[in-house]
């Protein structure tokens, strides 16, 4: 192998790093924001103590950001790109990111609010008649993973400049 193809490894592996690392802390960033602000549509929550709810939001939000990583993951395995979300993104590659994270959400809402008994709604909550979801869980794994994939491209692709 030559100087530069190694050269060349190295910088392509750092750049897969770096685009992991965006995609999981901005994910980070953007559910923390959305499980805050829908505290006062979960029963309890608004009268908990502060810090037991910003724990609480924060453990929601690891996994959250871990459910968004893995989409990212499918998504790549789907497209066999890792940096697919650079390029001009297809539709059947967003169904794949967008449709895990809807999955997960749909199942795991369904099991918490009901026989996991982890959480339930208040009475702000507007829930999905068919699913007897909420609604606003089920949006967060739309509107977020959108602006996830818009943020880290732009973020990223302005790190790739920074680097030449």
């Amino acid at each position: 192998m030559t100087l530069v193809s190694q050269s060349r490894q190295s910088r392509r592996a750092a750049a897969s790093a770096v685009l992991a690392l965006m995609v999981w802390s901005v994910s980070f960033f953007l559910h923390f924001f959305w499980e805050m602000a829908q505290v006062p549509f979960f029963s309890g929550m608004a009268e908990a103590r502060h810090w037991d709810v910003v724990w609480l939001c924060a453990r929601a939000t690891v996994g959250d950001a871990n459910i968004a990583f893995g989409a990212y993951v499918l998504g790549a395995l789907f497209v066999k790109d890792w940096f697919w979300i650079t390029k001009p993104w297809r539709l059947s590659t967003l169904s794949v990111y967008l449709g895990f994270g809807l999955i997960v959400t749909i199942i795991f809402e369904y099991w918490a609010t009901g026989a996991g008994q982890r959480w339930s709604y208040s009475n702000l909550m507007p829930e999905i008649p068919l699913l007897g979801i909420g609604a606003l869980p089920l949006a967060q794994w739309v509107v977020i993973p959108t602006a996830l994939i818009y943020a880290v491209k732009w973020m990223f692709l302005g790190w790739q400049v920074s680097e030449q």
